[in-house]
């Protein structure tokens, strides 16, 4: 056998540097492949199922519509005109009072939750305080103290996020009420929204500055003269005082509780139950103030009773009709003989 690339003659079957019968024969010149071999090239997806080509179906023009149609591309053309329905309708806008009144509503459910985890982590500050005084002659048993310390981890966690939330929310509460005050007094605020925003969060103006933030919006809500003083409210200074004692007992409890004595110790977890105690009354002061605000800011006519006709009184001015309407706006009754409000 000669091989087709070198030409050059093999070696007989039977000779010793022949391979072994059966096996594919190589050149023992160059290698190549002495047993005839075909190549075939077909296509990747020959061997493949082709699917049923769909027939092309004859162009029919452009696109029609029974109606014009009401979507556009807004950014590069302008809305289409209304057909024949009207406009599309579009959400109306909500008025500040009503989002005042929404955010205060939202803003007492969240200051009570707050106020009752506050006192719950006094109670049990309380508690253990009174487990260390007991320890001090007889030995306790596991039991209290493992739940004693359960109620504390598991209070001691949910009262600072209540109270961050409710912080959160009193901030944005008052930046409503801010600017409703100041389109009623029609003044501007004497604060910027991000310092009122650090004077609350900062020690030190935060004992002042949310205080003050409350008392301009009572001065401005209530129509008195725009040179006058603000002078706080019972309201907002019984919030002022619970506010600021929480503060100074909360920070003078962290600080006691760096102690490494065992009065220390002591002595910190009877500041945690104080600062706890005021924490909740600081709670249940905001939700007085925060109602007594929303109130004087976006107040709400609701029927005090129901009204019954007594007697006909002779006929009135428009003037004196006027006068009458607006008392009863203000929650007052219809006197005079015209009527009166049956509680």
């Amino acid at each position: 056998m000669i091989c087709p690339r070198c030409g050059r003659p093999q070696p007989p079957p039977d000779s010793p540097g022949a391979p072994r019968a059966g096996a594919t024969r190589y050149c023992v010149h160059c290698g190549r492949v002495l047993t005839g071999v075909r190549w075939v090239a077909l296509p990747p997806d020959a061997l493949r199922p082709r699917e049923p080509r769909r027939p092309r179906r004859p162009y029919a023009g452009p696109p029609r519509y029974a109606a014009t149609p009401r979507w556009s591309l807004r950014t590069w053309m302008p809305a289409p005109e209304p057909g024949a329905e009207g406009p599309l309708p579009s959400r109306a806008p909500r008025e500040p009072d009503e989002l005042l009144r929404r955010s205060a509503h939202l803003l007492v459910r969240l200051a009570v939750v707050t106020a009752v985890l506050a006192g719950l982590a006094a109670l049990a500050e309380v508690w253990r305080y009174g487990l260390l005084v007991a320890s001090r002659s007889a030995a306790l048993s596991p039991g209290p103290l493992a739940f004693s310390d359960v109620l504390v981890a598991l209070v001691g966690l949910l009262a600072p996020v209540a109270a961050v939330a409710t912080g959160a929310l009193f901030l944005s509460w008052l930046h409503l009420a801010r600017g409703i005050a100041a389109s009623i007094s029609g003044t501007r605020p004497a604060r910027r929204a991000w310092a009122v925003v650090l004077g609350s969060v900062l020690p030190g103006p935060n004992l002042t500055v949310p205080g003050a933030a409350l008392t301009e919006v009572e001065h401005a809500a209530s129509g008195l003269p725009a040179d006058a003083r603000p002078r706080p409210s019972r309201p907002v200074r019984r919030w002022w005082i619970a506010w600021d004692v929480s503060v100074v007992l909360g920070v003078a409890a962290v600080l006691r509780g760096l102690g490494e004595s065992t009065q220390a110790m002591a002595d910190a977890v009877l500041l945690h139950a104080l600062a706890d105690a005021a924490a909740a009354v600081a709670a249940l002061a905001t939700v007085g103030v925060v109602t007594h605000l929303t109130e004087l800011l976006a107040p709400r006519l609701r029927p005090v009773g129901r009204e019954a006709v007594l007697a006909v009184g002779p006929e009135r001015t428009p003037e004196e009709s006027g006068a009458a309407e607006d008392r009863v706006a203000a929650g007052g009754g219809r006197g005079g003989g015209v009527g009166a409000e049956v509680g």
